[in-house]
């Protein structure tokens, strides 16, 4: 017997073994006629289907060849397999379910963090204003150089070194030698990156900017935060939480 893929179909599937066996019409109008064969997809039904349509395969057997025992062991092996694959199935859904609904509560207690995902950062050398930078490494790089473009087009530049894979966060106070010569006061600068390693590869690396989370919103695709610059994000963009 071979087992189908879709449980409901397992009924018609052992039908086929009980023709298979001689006596074709007979058997399954027997079975049938015997009120026996659930229609119900539910494991329950399907059992006592299987049994229904055994029973009457063996009383309609062929007496000169009956029911070979390793056929039977088999067709009983492979039903028991396929019962406990749709039971493993509905288990890991009823899990799947669970989990994605902790989540959604989970997403709730995220309001008013700080959290970082991908995005141009900003920093000014006016005395209130932003210095902080943060960038993300999906490799250890023993050299990041950033680069603070002023709006007019002019580019300073200093190297930050050994530097390992993840979030990385500092401020324009740990950046020394600018080339071709400090930033001027009184300034807000875009910030880039680049990253390279003695080797010759290239790490891959992420400017990051950070925001509150002002709220959570819900619907089929998941939970989705609303940050404090308007936009919106999912959980799996998020790099770091405050």
């Amino acid at each position: 017997m071979a087992v189908s893929p879709v449980m409901n179909s397992a009924p018609s599937s052992m039908a086929k073994t009980v023709q298979s066996t001689g006596n074709t019409g007979n058997t399954a109008k027997s079975a049938q006629a015997s009120g026996g064969l659930g229609t119900g997809s539910d494991i329950g039904d399907i059992t006592d289907s299987f049994m229904t349509l055994l029973i009457a395969q063996m009383q309609n057997q062929d007496p000169t060849n009956p029911m070979d025992n390793n056929q039977l062991t088999s067709q009983l092996a492979q039903f028991n397999t396929a019962a406990g694959v749709r039971d493993l199935n509905t288990a890991l859904d009823q899990v799947g379910g669970l989990v994605y609904n902790m989540q959604q509560m989970n997403a709730a207690q995220w309001v008013g963090r700080t959290v970082y995902i991908e995005g141009d950062n900003s920093v000014s050398t006016t005395e209130e204003g932003n210095k902080d930078f943060s960038f993300a490494l999906d490799s250890d790089a023993d050299t990041v150089t950033v680069t603070l473009t002023d709006k007019t087009g002019n580019a300073y530049t200093a190297d930050l070194r050994d530097l390992k894979a993840g979030v990385n966060s500092f401020s324009l106070d740990d950046l020394e030698d600018f080339k071709p010569s400090a930033p001027p006061a009184d300034t807000e600068f875009k910030v880039t990156y680049s990253a390279s390693n003695e080797s010759g590869d290239v790490p891959k690396i992420a400017s990051l900017k950070k925001s509150i989370v002002d709220g959570v919103s819900f619907s089929s695709q998941g939970a989705a935060l609303r940050l404090g610059d308007g936009s919106t994000t999912s959980l799996g963009d998020i790099y770091l939480i405050e």
